[in-house]
């Protein structure tokens, strides 16, 4: 069984930098993520009507990709902790993963995850087009 492996990512905008963040945050999808991961299904941050917290969504069809994903946002993620995050987050991972790329998803959060959940598909079918 070939699962997808999904990123769920939930973060804390700073005081007053919602509406930023959110133009910052759509910029980098369509400017950076977009263009260079063309393997990555779907990437989309979500959050509700006035709420601080916002969600990025990822599913990639499988761990390789969310290696060249890290790879490329790892700058990008040092500038949104550093203007809009506060230092909190919460992330999800979905799929089978190795301990090199389990460090740099707990990295990332530059070590401000307060939980990092991992979780390995056992059953169930997908369908995505193959990558």
């Amino acid at each position: 069984m070939t699962a997808p492996f999904i990123f769920i990512g939930t973060h804390r905008v700073k005081p007053g930098r919602r509406e930023e963040f959110l133009k910052y945050f759509t910029e980098f999808c369509t400017d950076v993520v977009e263009p260079n991961e063309p393997r990555l299904h779907s990437f989309f941050g979500y959050t509700a009507p006035g709420s601080d917290l916002v969600t990025v969504v990822q599913v990639h069809p499988d761990a390789d990709s969310m290696a060249t994903h890290m790879k490329l946002i790892m700058q990008h993620i040092d500038e949104a902790y550093a203007d809009y995050l506060e230092p909190e987050s919460t992330i999800q991972v979905y799929g089978t993963i190795s301990d090199e790329l389990a460090e740099a998803v707990a990295g990332a959060s530059q070590g401000h995850a307060d939980a990092v959940t991992i979780r390995e598909a056992f059953a169930g079918f997908s369908r995505l087009p193959p990558a």
